[in-house]
């Protein structure tokens, strides 16, 4: 099983996401019978269709259904949002460990300088 997905894979969901029905979905579902339905905003045509199992695995594969769709938009937006924090902590962090490096050169060469006017070689 894929364990990341690469900033295509995103961008190829996203724009699956963007010619898809619109959110929200919703299940039309009968007690009396097995089959149950996925429609686009509560209303219309039904997009979806679940049947050749028991009701009660139907629904619960329709209502999975729907709510990937319904959160498809938060996760990649959650996905894109994290991205690109980590960019900016690690961007963060390397110009601190340039600082600290600058700072340890700048040391050592005062330290040198200190050395050559107490004679110490």
């Amino acid at each position: 099983m894929k364990q990341v997905l690469t900033s295509e894979e995103v961008n190829f969901l996203e724009e699956k996401l963007k010619s898809s029905s619109p959110a929200p979905w919703s299940i039309i579902e009968d007690e009396a019978v097995a089959t149950v339905w996925v429609v686009p905003s509560g209303e219309g045509n039904p997009i979806a269709l679940f049947d050749y199992r028991s009701r009660e695995q139907n629904s619960a594969d329709a209502h999975f259904f729907i709510s990937a769709r319904n959160y498809m938009d938060v996760m990649i937006r959650e996905i894109k949002n994290l991205r690109k924090r980590i960019l900016e902590l690690i961007q963060s962090n390397n110009i601190e460990v340039q600082k600290r490096m600058d700072l340890q050169a700048e040391l050592a060469e005062l330290k040198k300088i200190l050395r050559n006017e107490d004679g110490i070689n």
